[in-house]
């Protein structure tokens, strides 16, 4: 992007070489020196803005800005310069147009503005010029409105196919970090976020807990009602943990029957309550075969030189003791 307004900028401002030629008068020439020069600049501060700017919604306007500042510098240069040849200038605002289609704004701004430069054209050669050759005017009309037509077609086809590509982009994104029978963020989406987390914790020396919880007697469950029904158990089982949770938190799939919490800015305290409320709920809920379902918890929290494996050793280990002290308990 910023390579084609840079690109740009330099052929607009090349065209002051010829014009050098054609117009004779200094003070002409003066003057469209002076517009070309502040249309370079305005092209160079957009140049140096793409660079620096992450996200593009926020240029829209300025590139739509820049694109009619180009149009009415084009037709105050060509009312400078002497016996204008109006298919020439034709060909130069049909050159506007390309470039304004080139620049990658958004559809409905660029035909905006492609049908501004010609408008704006035709007046002026309509008030301008002593004598139209209206074989020469009706020439420019049909190929410029035909450039505007081709244009916006190819504009709307690449910028269509590029929406379609982003959007397969983003749900592969999705497909990546989602887990499929339940919904929910998976083992690779966790190691993701925990590693994002951490990072910031040991910067800012906030709290992060972590809760870790499997479905008792899993295979009991498969073994009596089928896998089918133990695949229903788990959908129903993390919409109702989903339905408990904080927007902030992060619910993840372990791996079969076993799940993990992520809870920012949380001690293990406030993590053991939010367990607690969690095992009694499920514990409360009745499912739609299966009947009464069970849950052990295990709860740890981030110290201070702290890694993945660390802190999911210590709530492994706690969850490990609420399992073999009876089950449906938080440790």
């Amino acid at each position: 992007m910023s390579f084609t307004i840079l690109i740009t900028a330099m052929v607009y401002f090349s065209f002051i070489i010829p014009e050098y030629f054609l117009i004779t008068a200094a003070d002409a020439f003066r003057a469209v020196f002076i517009s070309r020069s502040v249309v370079l600049a305005a092209m160079l501060f957009l140049y140096f803005k793409v660079r620096r700017v992450t996200r593009y919604e926020s240029l829209i306007y300025w590139f739509t800005g820049l694109e009619i500042l180009i149009a009415m510098s084009f037709i105050y240069i060509s009312n400078q310069i002497p016996n204008p040849n109006i298919l020439i200038q034709a060909f130069g605002v049909m050159i506007i147009i390309l470039a304004v289609f080139l620049i990658n704004n958004r559809w409905l701004f660029s035909i905006f503005t492609a049908l501004f430069v010609s408008i704006g054209y035709f007046v002026f050669v309509s008030v301008s010029f002593t004598a139209i050759n209206r074989s020469d005017f009706l020439a420019a009309i049909i190929h410029i409105v035909i450039v505007i037509v081709l244009s916006s077609i190819s504009s709307y086809s690449v910028n269509y196919y590029k929406r379609i590509q982003y959007l397969h982009t983003i749900e592969l994104i999705k497909m990546a970090e989602t887990d499929a029978l339940t919904g929910i963020d998976n083992k690779a989406k966790f190691n993701q976020e925990y590693a994002r987390l951490a990072n910031s914790i040991a910067d800012t020396d906030r709290n992060l807990a972590v809760i870790m919880f499997d479905i008792d007697d899993f295979k009991a469950i498969n073994d009596r009602f089928g896998h089918l029904i133990g695949d229903q158990v788990l959908q129903e089982l993390t919409g109702i943990v989903r339905r408990n949770l904080n927007q902030s938190d992060l619910f993840a799939r372990w791996g079969g029957e076993e799940f993990v919490i992520i809870l920012p800015d949380s001690q293990r305290e406030a993590a053991m309550v939010v367990a607690w409320r969690l095992q009694q709920i499920i514990a409360e809920h009745r499912f739609e075969t299966a009947g009464q379902v069970t849950c052990s918890f295990g709860v740890a929290a981030f110290k201070n030189g702290d890694n993945l494996d660390t802190v999911l050793h210590r709530v492994d280990e706690r969850l490990y003791l609420a399992k073999k002290l009876g089950k449906n308990r938080v440790e």
